[in-house]
């Protein structure tokens, strides 16, 4: 309903409404029945008689716009699929979908940040666009593949729908890289020459040092 249709609407509601209370009183005996002639008596007066034509005018054409406007039924169908049987109707909304899908989605290696979006065309055939960023460790062509199957599978066996159009748009591929380990520096080993008796520390350095090189030597 447009907003003039609405607005039509309100406008005569509240008028009946303030009829019906003045009616009223009349009836009661709150109000004068003389109260009726008075008020037509003021509308008609010759300086506010122009006002009065022209506002009647304006309700007059209000009035048969709201006569003959037909109210729209609510389609259904643009919220979502709509299936019909002897028992009733079905409308599975396409947020629903759209959250089947985002569920379905990730369970697949590669595929992250997906979204999408379901629509109908004009034959009412479910097509679904899908928007994803994919690793880049996996071929694009293979998670595709993998994305339109597993959407179709997914909404025909709790949907019973058949999906027409898988249409995946690929916003980013992203490369993960690892760490680089950290260089390790090895200590020189030292060797316990207390368990020799020796006084002069340039002597036990030299015995060390030999001891380091058999040892390495030994390794190689």
């Amino acid at each position: 309903m447009k907003f003039l249709e609405r607005f039509t609407l309100r406008l005569f509601s509240i008028m009946i409404i303030v009829v019906s209370i003045i009616l009223v009183l009349i009836a009661t005996g709150l109000v004068k029945p003389t109260i009726v002639p008075d008020l037509l008596e003021y509308l008609t007066q010759e300086n506010i008689k122009n006002t009065t034509i022209v506002i009647s005018i304006v309700l007059c054409l209000l009035g048969l716009k709201s006569l003959f406007a037909r109210l729209k039924p609510v389609d259904e169908a643009k919220n979502g699929v709509v299936l019909q049987n002897a028992s009733g109707r079905l409308v599975i909304s396409k947020e629903s979908l759209e959250n089947l899908i985002s569920e379905v989605s990730k369970d697949i290696y590669g595929a992250e940040s997906v979204s999408s979006k379901t629509v109908l065309d004009t034959d009412r055939n479910l097509i679904v666009y899908v928007s994803t960023v994919v690793n880049g460790d996996v071929k694009i062509k293979d998670i595709s593949t993998e994305i339109q199957s597993r959407i179709k599978e997914a909404i025909k066996s709790t949907a019973d729908l058949d999906v027409k159009e898988v249409n995946i748009k690929i916003k980013n591929i992203v490369t993960k890289k690892g760490k680089m380990p950290k260089e390790v520096k090895e200590e020189p080993r030292k060797v316990n020459t207390n368990i020799f008796d020796i006084s002069d520390e340039d002597e036990a350095n030299k015995i060390s040092d030999g001891i380091n090189e058999v040892i390495d030597n030994r390794q190689e």
